[in-house]
């Protein structure tokens, strides 16, 4: 029985004359309706991918245009601030002890009695001598006897000079003898007395008695510092605000969804509950502003360092850091003398800025739409407690930002403007010491020194004044947002004024 289909002829190629009887029947094969659906989905998925990195580079340049915008912006505005905040950190950094104490804390209070009593043994030992000298070169005569002189010629003699000077009648117990002089390692001269112009340093400013207005123009003036010395500094604090930025509002969004807290968005007088989403504000802000504290150590040296080419130790920001880790120790940046004052600093500033219009609103009860003039001046009196509160803290944590601590020595670090010499042992020692050595009139300044100074402060006499440098520049500025304010909101309350 024959095949019905036609084979290809064995060991050759087939027959493509012949027709094959399954060619009528073959198809494309035809997919499932399943298997239609899954290609669907994966033609939308890489679609919707597709979209999504669009998206993202999209997103990502909208970002990074964002970011660039506004840190040129803080960089320009923090240009503007930066002068007043150098020439106030200045104001705030410097000695200025008063006459019992002018001695740049090296001299005991022992020293100092002991030299006092043998001046005051050596003026009465010099007036007896005097007395002495003239009974026996004019005489006195019985009775109260004129001697050979007559009274004429005794008053003629008053009013001529003695012919031997104090000079040459010094003795062995004179004061000049008995002087201590301080000297370096090298054998030079150390300047204890930090109104002394003859013996300061070319590179050093004389006591700055003025306000910030004067410390910039006497800054920009000086010959080793220059008209861009008031901007020293500018980009480790443009690093420090934009970081800043950053983290912050980041850690505190992560803390709120750990939490499951509202959005922090949402201002805090708006919440019913205010104390979880104030504790992870004030949390996110410590742990920021500890973190990046470095930058802020950094930023203070080099506004305080003398900007002179032969005794400036630091070169910028990263030789800063570099030099601080060589020398002192990674531990430097962040713990030490710094570690108190650091947390204090910023656990007060987000603590006082966030809570004052809840106290206004929840404890006055004074509502900025109903009473906006009363709510300016609620703010302005809570923002000059934090002034007096938080001074203090700034003015002590600049001072140890000073001091180093160096296992390594290396080049010395010169100022800018005088300071103690003595370090600080911590936050309380340095109020105290502040207190005990600088508060009160100071009656050391010179004439000239006085009359640049002009007219002096109200508080110039008390003890703490030195702990509050700059409260009248942050006075000025509060009262003058409060007339801003009080001026903008006229219109609509109007029976208030």
């Amino acid at each position: 029985m024959a095949s019905p289909f036609n084979y290809p002829p064995p060991g050759g190629a087939p027959n493509v004359n012949s027709s094959n009887p399954l060619r009528p029947f073959y198809g494309v094969p035809v997919e499932s309706p399943l298997q239609s659906s899954y290609h669907h989905l994966e033609l939308m998925e890489d679609d919707f991918a597709a979209q999504q990195h669009y998206q993202q580079e999209l997103n990502s340049q909208a970002v990074t245009r964002q970011m660039l915008r506004v840190g040129a912006i803080k960089f320009a505005t923090l240009a503007l601030s930066l002068p007043f905040e150098n020439a106030h950190t200045l104001l705030q950094v410097q000695y200025m002890p008063t006459d019992e104490h002018n001695a740049n804390g090296d001299e005991s209070e022992d020293s100092r009695a002991d030299q006092e009593r043998r001046d005051e043994e050596f003026r009465r030992a010099q007036e007896e001598e005097e007395e002495e000298e003239d009974d026996d070169y004019y005489g006195s005569g019985p009775a109260g006897g004129t001697g050979y002189y007559s009274s004429e010629r005794r008053n003629r003699r008053d009013s001529i000079p003695s012919p031997r000077s104090s000079a040459t009648r010094l003795g062995p117990s004179a004061s000049v003898f008995h002087e201590r002089k301080h000297f370096d390692q090298s054998g030079y001269l150390v300047r204890t007395d930090v109104y002394d112009e003859d013996s300061r340093p070319a590179f050093q400013l004389a006591p700055l008695t003025g306000g910030v207005w004067s410390t910039i123009t006497t800054l920009a003036k000086h010959p080793t510092e220059g008209y861009f010395a008031p901007w020293k500094g500018h980009f480790a604090n443009w690093i420090y605000e934009m970081l800043h930025l950053v983290a912050q509002p980041t850690l505190e969004a992560t803390l709120n969804d750990t939490f499951g807290l509202y959005d922090d968005t949402i201002p805090l007088t708006q919440l019913d509950r205010v104390g979880p989403n104030f504790a992870t504000m004030v949390v996110s802000h410590v742990v920021v502003g500890f973190v990046l504290s470095p930058l802020e150590l950094i930023r203070t040296r080099l506004v305080v360092q003398s900007n002179s080419p032969t005794h400036r130790k630091y070169s910028g920001v990263f030789n800063c850091l570099t030099t601080i880790i060589s020398e002192e120790g990674v531990s430097a940046l962040w713990g030490g003398v710094n570690l108190v004052p650091t947390l204090a600093y910023h656990i007060l500033t987000p603590l006082f800025t966030n809570s004052i219009p809840l106290v206004i609103e929840r404890v006055f009860n004074i509502d900025a739409d109903n009473s906006p003039f009363f709510y300016h001046l609620a703010d302005l009196a809570l923002n000059t407690v934090d002034l007096l509160i938080r001074l203090p803290v700034e003015t002590v944590r600049k001072r140890l930002q000073l001091q180093i601590q160096a296992k390594i020595p290396g080049k010395r670090y010169e100022t800018v403007v005088e300071t103690r010499k003595r370090p600080y042992v911590g936050m309380i020692d340095a109020i105290y010491r502040i207190i005990h050595e600088e508060g009160g009139q100071n009656k050391r300044l010179t004439k000239k020194t006085k009359e640049k100074a002009g007219s002096e402060s109200w508080y110039s006499s008390l003890a703490v004044r030195r702990l509050y440098t700059g409260l009248g520049m942050h006075l000025t500025t509060n009262v003058a947002m409060f007339i801003v304010s009080a001026v903008a909101t006229r219109d609509h309350e109007g029976d208030e004024w």
